[in-house]
């Protein structure tokens, strides 16, 4: 492999990159040449490739878990826990000097994707010479850098939609002008990734599932790759991509639009047909919405449903997740999300009780009532005077402290809600209690456990529970953190799935049918919802003051958009789904609110103005480096940038 060649590509894609590749191989390899004359050492370039992958557990590198409106931790900077970059991103701070999460040519908390995808394709110009492998497994290891090629330009077209599709890397008698990449329209780049995934899924080679879970798990199987392909269809079908006029501006060199203008409605019938192969394929590998399954003593049926809805998340090898990649910050993720329970815990803040990773107001607002629809639509609920202080009933007794009060706002909730959310005189359950009766309370008022104080706090009175496994315990006898922090966050699961089928039958019918509600109703069920009445139709014509809500293509879109941000609230996924849908102009200019976290009284329910987040159409897309395009004169900047 020519060094000459190296260097062309990545300055044809980026800024000023290290042409040096030993930065990047693997350990102990000193030329590229001796990385394929071994099983061995080809094998660490595999997972070389694998590493190039962003870690979607990370707050600092993943704007989907920092940069959304779900939760807010830099209100006050502080010496634990910084996140500057997600942090001005969601204020509205991005920009072209030195941009944000750069993932184009590296920076500012993001790496060049376009080294990976150069590595990607060395790896697939050279596996087949290695000579100590059988070619079964040559294949599979071609199967698995497609589909992590493929993946990495997923990544850059979700942050900066038209992009280079790098194919083959450039030939290193490629005159000046040929080594220049130009952005593509987002429909040929998703067309070429699409292909390129079809490579990977038809070549047969990928498993129907991980056997050696503690050795392999986190590697690509058919069901993760038809898991993407679909999600990448439903995005490509979406608002942002699908017909969106507010960029029919935006053209090439050659006068093409980069996000056509015109609406295809057979976008979405596609994404529909991939959802369903996905779906097929994930529940013939043994993928199913997961149940709590641990052997846990002396806990009742509501916490257990509790368990079933936490530990989706966190459990190491859960048959939910579809594809995840484990232990790159999910640790440091746990971290930053637990609530110190206990004066131990508060004395120990340091290593593991962080608190600086919090849920808005906002999304504490969006999980639904008890019932099972929007607070501000449920008959029963009192919506105006959600900000009561009330004495905790007697029937919560498994979600708060009974002798307390709280805000009305914290009961007459969903199970999620009470999973997901710690909140001021809520329980928490974890393993260090002997039974759920005695679970940990949550004090979250100035002065209290996990209250306000000098350094990190909670900023919105608010807790990410959803995000810390009950297996955390913290004593002076033991730390299991090390242990339960190791799993893999996922990047697809099957609930995900599941709502992006739904989304797409929806948009495919001029009225929403018994198919639509079958794939959404797998997900409520598993939440607890709708037992009572029998499914969601029904739970809207009782509860709703839009019982006819779930009837029409329009409200029943807005339903399924809905239990997408309650179901992968603090997943990351919130982020995108709100850009594709063209909705962040609204939520992401929304004040950002909590708690009044420094009242030690009841006055601590008052809601509080904690920043003011700023959004505008040219915020849908990342700009590139203007270096960047100094040094590429045929590299277009993003649009209104």
């Amino acid at each position: 492999m020519n060094m000459k060649k190296i260097a062309i590509v990545i300055l044809s894609l980026s800024a000023a990159v290290s042409c040096n590749y030993l930065d990047i191989v693997p350990d102990n390899v000193p030329t590229m040449e001796m990385t394929f004359q071994t099983r061995n050492s080809a094998e660490k370039m595999l997972y070389t490739c694998y590493n190039y992958v962003p870690s979607t557990a990370s707050p600092w590198g993943n704007p989907g878990i920092g940069s959304s409106d779900e939760v807010w931790n830099c209100a006050e900077k502080t010496y634990y826990y910084t996140n500057e970059s997600a942090f001005r991103i969601a204020k509205g701070l991005q920009n072209t000097n030195g941009p944000y999460l750069n993932y184009w040519s590296g920076g500012q908390g993001g790496t060049n994707l376009f080294v990976g995808i150069r590595d990607c394709n060395i790896f697939l110009d050279n596996v087949d010479k290695v000579p100590d492998m059988q070619q079964s497994e040559k294949e599979r290891w071609k199967a698995e850098v497609k589909f992590i090629k493929a993946y990495l330009h997923i990544w850059l077209f979700q942050l900066y939609g038209p992009i280079p599709f790098v194919d083959k890397n450039i030939d290193v008698d490629a005159s000046p002008e040929e080594v220049k990449a130009v952005r593509e329209p987002v429909d040929d780049v998703v067309s070429k990734i699409v292909a390129l995934l079809d490579e990977a899924i038809e070549s047969g080679a990928l498993p129907e599932y991980i056997r050696a879970r503690d050795t392999e798990m986190g590697r690509v199987t058919k069901p993760a790759a038809l898991a993407i392909k679909a999600r990448l269809l439903t995005y490509a079908a979406s608002p942002l991509y699908n017909g969106n006029t507010d960029f029919a501006g935006w053209k090439d060199a050659e006068g093409r639009n980069m996000i056509n203008p015109e609406y295809d409605p057979h976008k979405w019938e596609t994404a529909r047909d991939a959802c369903k192969e996905a779906i097929d394929a994930a529940i013939t590998a043994g993928h199913e919405l997961y149940t709590f399954d641990e052997p846990v003593k002396n806990i009742s049926d509501t916490t257990r449903l509790e368990l079933t809805l936490r530990h989706t998340l966190t459990k190491k090898f859960g048959d939910e997740l579809i594809w995840g990649l484990g232990r790159r910050n999910t640790r440091d993720l746990l971290g930053i999300a637990n609530a110190p329970l206990s004066t131990f815990h508060l004395s120990n803040k340091l290593s593991w009780v962080k608190m600086m990773h919090n849920p808005t107001l906002e999304i504490v607002e969006e999980f639904y009532t008890n019932n099972g629809v929007p607070i501000d639509e449920d008959k029963e609920y009192d919506y105006e005077g959600r900000y009561d202080v009330i004495n905790i009933p007697h029937d919560h007794a498994y979600y708060a402290d009974t002798t307390a009060r709280t805000a009305r706002l914290h009961l007459f909730r969903e199970p999620r809600f009470y999973a997901w959310v710690g909140f001021d005189n809520g329980k928490w359950f974890n393993m260090e209690v002997p039974s759920d009766k005695s679970s940990y309370v949550l004090h979250c008022k100035s002065g209290e456990l996990a209250g306000r104080s000098l350094d990190n706090y909670s900023v919105t009175g608010f807790f990410a529970k959803k995000l810390v496994s009950y297996e955390l315990v913290l004593t002076q006898s033991t730390n299991t953190g090390e242990q339960c922090s190791h799993y893999a966050f996922p990047i697809i699961r099957l609930a995900d799935l599941y709502l992006l089928y739904a989304e797409c039958l929806n948009e495919c019918k001029d009225s929403p049918d018994n198919e639509v509600y079958e794939y959404i109703q797998l997900v409520r069920n598993k939440a607890g919802l709708d037992k009572e009445t029998g499914g969601l139709v029904e739970t809207w014509s009782k509860y709703s003051s839009d019982p006819n809500k779930p009837k029409t293509k329009e409200g029943m879109r807005d339903i399924i958009q809905r239990e997408r941000m309650i179901e992968l609230a603090f997943e990351g996924q919130r982020f995108y789904d709100l850009r594709r849908w063209k909705l962040a102009m609204d939520y992401c200019n929304r004040p950002v609110r909590g708690w009044s976290v420094t009242e030690s009284d009841d006055s601590f329910y008052t809601p509080s103005y904690i920043d003011f987040p700023t959004f505008t159409p040219k915020n849908y897309f990342w700009p590139i480096k203007l270096d960047d395009l100094y040094r590429n004169n045929k590299l277009q900047q993003s649009y209104l940038w």
